[in-house]
């Protein structure tokens, strides 16, 4: 069986729920191919535990290997541009995680170079792959709400009240970027991939433990879509219920759609004529769920999310094939040119 073989950069927590989709990827899934994890690069030299991987500290050890398809980008986001620069002058294809870069100006130069060097690439805006959304999707096309009068999509963690992240790098503003960059993204990018681009915004942004953070842990956001549809979108990092908050609605001039994070294999959608709601689910054996765990294998939404983008990442290195769902740097770049105008506005 052929061998996908990648590089991982960086070993922080994200990294490891990449390694994890390896695995997940290769035993769930009946895949033409293995994906295998060739190297972890990080700053110093550790001992891994992951048997058969082997550890660098230098890049360009894993770049100078023809045998590695594709590098995966797990840094803080501040190294992502370097990263890609370097891959890019091997030819090496570019999996990322978002969001792409930590400025405009460096997000628009890395898209430019894949594009120009004709790299395949891909960003982890994994929210993507949730069944549900594109159970959403495929009914607002259908104008089965009629239409749509308005949006709210919210995402309430409470990572951040941890006083010992005090001092990571996604509460600095040179490395990291707050709320809205590091959970907004994937919340900016559903908008955009189910009804449109962003065209205008109107946000509020705060930092309630201002011993702790530089970036925002809390952003307020009001958007208007070109095609003149007006809603909102709410992300916190500092806030904590007994269930985290994590949903999606759309409301419409014949009733509503809701897609809840924790149960991302259905939609509830409301008839206001009926004053009815029905639950919509992803039937078993549905393309959605090819590369997506089913309800009885699931390991949450967030690992079943990275499983399904690594493994279309990967699908796309093996035969170019694209089940039109997977986000790419101009994808992503369109949610960085959203992010610029809300850290743009006093």
């Amino acid at each position: 069986m052929k061998k996908i073989n990648f590089a991982m950069i960086g070993f922080g927590g994200i990294a490891k729920t990449h390694s994890l989709s390896v695995y997940d990827a290769n035993l769930r899934f009946s895949l033409p191919y293995e994906l295998n994890l060739k190297y972890i690069v990080t700053r110093d030299p550790m001992i891994l535990p992951i048997s058969g991987v082997v550890n660098v500290t230098d890049i360009e050890e894993v770049l100078k290997d023809e045998e590695v398809d594709f590098i995966d980008i797990c840094t803080p986001n501040n190294v992502h541009f370097d990263n890609v620069v370097k891959a890019v002058k091997y030819g090496k294809a570019i999996y990322c995680e978002k969001p792409l870069a930590t400025n405009l100006k460096d997000a628009m130069e890395m898209a430019r170079l894949v594009k120009e060097n004709n790299i395949k690439n891909s960003v982890a805006l994994v929210y993507r792959f949730m069944p549900a959304l594109s159970l959403l999707k495929a009914e607002l096309e259908k104008e089965t709400i009629g239409k749509i009068i308005d949006f709210k999509v919210r995402t309430y963690h409470d990572s951040y009240l941890n006083e010992k992240k005090k001092d990571t790098w996604r509460t600095g503003k040179s490395s990291g970027g707050g709320a809205l960059m590091d959970l907004g993204v994937h919340l900016i990018d559903m908008i955009q991939f189910t009804m449109g681009d962003i065209e205008e915004a109107d946000a509020k942004s705060r930092i309630f433990f201002k011993d702790r953070s530089e970036v925002d842990e809390i952003t307020n956001c009001e958007f208007t879509l070109k095609n003149g549809v007006i809603g909102s979108l709410e992300v916190s990092r500092v806030f904590t219920e007994r269930e985290q908050t994590d949903d999606y609605v759309v409301y419409g001039s014949h009733g509503s759609i809701k897609i809840n994070f924790n149960n991302p294999y259905e939609i509830e959608v409301y008839s206001y004529e009926s004053n009815s709601t029905e639950i919509k689910n992803v039937a078993a054996g549905d393309n959605l769920l090819k590369f997506y765990a089913d309800k009885r294998n699931s390991l949450g939404y967030f690992q079943n999310c990275h499983t399904a983008s690594l493994i279309n990442f990967a699908n796309k290195i093996y035969d170019n094939s694209y089940e039109g769902i997977a986000a790419d740097f101009d994808d992503v770049l369109k949610c960085q040119r959203v992010i610029d105008m809300v850290y743009g506005i006093k």
